[in-house]
């Protein structure tokens, strides 16, 4: 439906359209009629119409003025202007404004109509295209923040300079060639009590939520997804920008944003924040925003320039973080993997500085232990350890030795998850087999996991992930099977079927057949024989 408001200062000429517009016109509302330039204006404003039937000559306020007032604050209404002959003197300023048609007095029935006609095409047109609009922008307000996470969670991994900058400034809507890392990390407070570790989760989601909502209130930023106990923020800016004022600023914006956070949530944690590099120096500053949150005793904001680093080692090597990567590569978690290198390769940078070779040794050194730590004997991968070794040796770059050696992991932690789910496969089509050969004895989940050489418990819970249900119903229901096959053949009584499949109770294997099919034994032998007889 479209609204038109009629503005004319005779009376004879607004109840003439309105007559012609209701009778011919269904879907236009007329939402309101003026006399005069101000009415007109004053109406507008009020009824919000989508066409305006504007006289020229009026009294007061003439018809391209207030054409031109009511243009000022909405630039959607469609005009239309009705006058006599005399009057095309004010062509060029209606011109000028935007005025979509002139209809000439007395107002002629097919010509208004017509006019109405080509209004409600650009209105339909331009309706459509918002809605395509707004539907796009849903579609990308949706999609940006995934894209975000993924464009900061690739600089974590690898921090090449990017091939497509401008691309991704124009989707993120700001510069992005230059900047800073600022990193929260929230205080461990794990529980052995489910219930409490649950809300402790929540507790950190909801942290995490409030950080991002707050710091992007303050600034134009870019926040990678949550990371265990941490999250990271990319701030970009100018980097003409003097690095005392960067550094300064950035401090005010950490302590609004913690200011802000603790208005909403009771939770402690601490902001590290890096200095300013070009975006391919991002882990760079990651490692800087790491160690100034890191290095803080107390909760609160640090600056990586703030701080004084010890000369000699800072700490002892972590090595509870080799149990981690070790742990994920074995179970195929890559993020457990990612974290657990993170923080072996930021205690090395902080430890060894700049001293590349030295940490390329460590480096190698982990890699011969991962080696020793995996028990799969695994099929010679594309490029050996010998040939990685010297390849690693080559890379001159901090940066670049961090991507290939997370790149190996990556590709190691995959070969040993394929490996493994292989061996798998083939265990549980072992245990399947054993099952089925032995379903007529009085065999026992036990009996299966001692086969497979696991213990009890493991064997459980792989029985079930791997079938998708336990080992009881799988072995009753293999029963239920072998028995109705049994059944078919009159000469085996209900008694012998039940030790055929191995049950030593007949009214037992009565109760659970019928439970599984809903009727006895019985009555399936006498179902069976009927259905032969037809």
């Amino acid at each position: 439906m479209m609204k038109l408001l009629i503005a004319d200062d005779e009376h004879l000429v607004i109840e003439s359209i309105k007559f012609i517009i209701e009778k011919n016109v269904p879907d236009v509302q007329i939402v309101g009629t003026a006399m005069s330039g101000r009415e007109a204006i004053e109406k507008a404003f009020d009824v919000k119409p989508d066409i305006v039937f504007m006289d020229i000559r009026m009294p007061g306020i003439d018809g391209i003025d207030a054409i031109r007032q009511i243009k000022s604050t909405n630039r959607d209404i469609i005009f239309v202007i009705i006058t006599a002959y005399e009057y095309f003197n004010y062509a060029k300023d209606a011109v000028n404004l935007g005025v979509h048609e002139y209809l000439l007095k007395p107002i002629n029935k097919n010509r208004l109509v017509e006019t109405i006609g080509h209004i409600r095409e650009i209105i339909s047109s331009k309706r459509e295209a918002m809605q395509r609009e707004i539907l796009l922008k849903e579609k990308i307000n949706k999609i940006l923040p995934h894209m975000e996470g993924q464009f900061v969670y690739s600089q974590l991994l690898n921090g090449r300079g990017i091939r497509d900058i401008e691309f991704y400034e124009d989707i993120f809507g700001m510069k992005i060639q230059y900047g800073y890392v600022m990193m929260a990390i929230v205080d461990d407070f794990e529980s052995d009590v489910k219930e409490e570790n649950l809300k402790n989760s929540l507790i950190k989601q909801k942290f995490y939520d409030v950080f991002s909502m707050e710091l992007k209130s303050l600034c134009p930023c870019l926040i990678g997804p949550p990371l265990l106990d941490r999250v990271v923020a990319y701030i970009p800016v100018d980097k003409n920008t003097d690095a005392y004022e960067v550094r300064n600023t950035s401090m005010e914006i950490a302590a609004k944003l913690m200011e802000r956070v603790n208005r909403s949530i009771q939770i402690h944690y601490k902001i590290g924040v890096g200095r300013g590099y070009a975006i391919e120096y991002f882990s760079k500053s990651c490692n800087e925003a790491y160690t100034a949150a890191s290095v803080s005793r107390e909760a609160g904001v640090v600056h990586f320039e703030d701080i004084v680093l010890p000369s000699h080692k800072a700490d002892t090597y972590p090595i509870h973080q080799e149990k981690i990567l070790i742990h994920g590569m074995l179970t195929g978690d890559l993020t457990g993997v990612l974290n657990g290198f993170e923080e072996i390769f930021w205690w090395l940078s902080v430890n060894y500085k700049d001293d590349i070779d030295k940490i390329k040794s460590k480096l190698i050194e982990l890699l011969i232990v991962l080696r020793r730590a995996i028990p799969y004997e695994m099929e010679a991968p594309p490029v050996s350890d010998e040939n990685y070794f010297m390849d690693l040796l080559k890379i001159h770059h901090m940066e670049e030795l961090k991507m290939s050696y997370f790149h190996y992991l990556k590709n190691m932690t995959n070969r040993i998850h394929a490996l493994r789910e292989r061996e798998l496969s083939g265990l549980i089509s072992k245990s399947l087999k054993y099952i089925h050969e032995n379903y007529d004895q009085d065999i026992s989940l036990d009996d299966v996991a001692k086969e497979m050489n696991m213990s009890y418990h493991y064997f459980c819970k792989f029985f079930k992930d791997a079938v998708g249900k336990n080992f009881v119903d799988y072995l009753t229901e293999l029963r239920i099977e072998k028995s109705k096959e049994l059944l078919k053949d009159a000469a085996v009584s209900v008694k012998e079927v039940c030790y055929k499949i191995g049950y030593s109770d007949p009214n037992y294997f009565s109760k659970i057949f019928k439970k599984v099919t809903g009727i006895t034994p019985t009555e399936y032998r006498a179902n069976s024989m009927s259905q032969e007889v037809i």
